[in-house]
């Protein structure tokens, strides 16, 4: 491609057609392939010949069906730049035309992995406040890529600087992440997350159940429900089943981890903030300066310790990932105190606090309410099918649903300083929201049918990213908050 002004539409590169087509290639692989395995097993006289033609001919199908794909999502695709507006041109059928303002683009988020890496491409995605539509990645190789972020930024400078004024210096650093103190920080974490990855396997598995026959299923029925007859009758081997369990799911959280995150470094300016992280597949993304809504900082008690910290930076809700899962998460050393200062200003940290307010037991009994219907519920069944040496199982449950009521009742509070505020949540572990005032879209006093008896109001505040709920505050200081949250608006 010889357009590197981007000003006529044109297609992307027949690499990034390769690419295309070796991703819908992947994902037809493995169910067909899986098929013809279970043929294989449900033939056992078949001839050399015959199983050759049960492998070859998914693989000669799923060849195909991955060119008609690529074929129907490159061709197309096209794109150009126009009065600082990049336009995309897709669909097959229904042609559709999407125009994305350059200096509204909240986050540049980019995709490398093992054939972007082999061809020397990258993959880009575009997300602004008003995507919410699939997202459209446009493949372009190393030169392309530089070439467009440079018109980008120039598009992003115009919006922020004078033109009669000389350009500001604006010096570069970076800070690299350690591998190790990732895998620490990873091992702080709730643990129990790994539980998705394990169900994901599961999930695949479960899928191609319904292509196996009647038998087979039937056989390993029978044999999970012999062996777990015999597994419940001592609670010590169900203990030893969990842990093995436990680690298995721990593994894969650690694993999952360091495929994501390992290797991640962090360039910053005054104004941006660019993450490249992952083991095989190197993503990247951008944070502008006054495009940061909210930075969240969390740490449990084992983060606290090692001196760790799990930091967040939101964005607008739909100018980030859609799955929370998804967004980026900046395991290890404890760098808050950088990013607040990057964000809030070197001298805000030591501003003296305004007014505060704590939450009350409110938080508490709503915490607990579901959990003693849960444990209650439990009992009937346990005292039902006279299982008693069960009734731990619920009476631990409830016991850790208290604890946990507690501390989000301690941990449940806002505070306001002169150019920012801080919401306080979180059970096990402590997590704090910075927020600027300008940030604020919606504030508003929610009263329940116990406000007359108890003065607590719920407080809920929302941004372009995230809604805030402070339960349980007192009805007088919720008010004087929502006074001084509407004047430094």
């Amino acid at each position: 491609m010889n357009n590197y002004n981007f000003s006529h539409p044109h297609r992307m590169s027949p690499a990034a057609f390769f690419i295309i087509f070796m991703k819908t290639f992947k994902q037809s692989i493995i169910p067909c392939l899986t098929i013809a395995f279970i043929k294989l097993f449900d033939s056992p006289d078949i001839t050399n010949i015959g199983v050759g033609m049960i492998i070859l001919i998914p693989i000669a199908i799923c060849l195909a069906i991955a060119f008609l794909a690529a074929a129907f999502s490159y061709f197309p695709k096209k794109f150009y730049i126009k009065d600082g507006n990049l336009i995309f041109t897709h669909g097959l059928f229904n042609r559709e035309t999407t125009s994305i303002p350059l200096y509204r683009v909240h986050s540049l988020r980019t995709r490398k992995g093992i054939w972007y890496r082999i061809l020397d491409m990258r993959g880009i995605i575009f997300d602004t406040l008003a995507t919410r539509q699939e997202e459209i990645e446009l493949i372009l190789d190393e030169f392309e890529w530089k070439r467009l972020l440079s018109i980008i930024d120039s598009k992003e400078s115009l919006q922020t600087d004078s033109s009669d004024q000389p350009p500001v210096y604006n010096p570069v650093s970076t800070i690299h992440f350690p591998n190790k103190n990732l895998i620490l920080s990873a091992l702080c974490q709730n643990h129990l997350k790994g539980m998705a990855v394990l169900g994901s396997f599961l999930s695949i598995i479960f899928d191609h159940l319904a292509d196996l026959p009647d038998t087979d299923t039937d056989s390993a029925a029978n044999f999970l429900e012999v062996y777990f007859d015999r597994l419940f009758t001592s609670p010590i081997k169900v203990i030893a089943l969990f842990a093995i369990i436990y680690v298995f799911i721990l593994i894969l959280w650690i694993g999952r981890v360091m495929l994501r995150y390992s290797n991640m470094s962090m360039s910053h300016d005054k104004n941006l903030l660019t993450f490249s992280y992952g083991m095989l597949a190197r993503n990247s993304c951008r944070f502008f300066y006054d495009k940061i809504c909210t930075i969240r900082i969390k740490r449990n008690f084992l983060e606290k310790y090692f001196g760790f910290s799990t930091i967040m930076l939101r964005q607008a809700l739909n100018a980030s990932a859609q799955k929370e899962d998804d967004n980026l998460k900046i395991y290890g050393s404890d760098l808050s105190s950088f990013f607040l200062k990057w964000w809030l200003g070197s001298d805000s940290l030591d501003t003296p606090e305004i007014i505060s307010a704590e939450s009350g037991k409110g938080v508490f009994y709503r915490a607990l309410l579901l959990p003693c219907l849960i444990t209650i519920a439990a009992c009937i069944i346990i005292c039902h099918f006279h299982l008693i040496e069960w009734i731990f199982a619920p009476i631990l449950f409830l016991l850790i649903s208290v604890w946990r009521g507690i501390l989000l009742m301690r941990h449940s509070r806002i505070s306001l300083k002169d150019t920012y505020f801080i919401i306080r949540d979180g059970s096990f572990a402590k997590c704090e929201n910075f927020i600027k005032y300008s940030d604020i879209e919606v504030v508003k006093i929610r009263r329940t049918p116990f406000t007359r008896r108890f003065h607590r109001v719920s407080l809920i505040i929302s941004t372009s990213g995230t809604t805030f709920r402070i339960r349980s505050i007192k009805e007088k200081e919720a008010h004087i908050i929502y006074e001084l949250l509407l004047l430094n608006n």
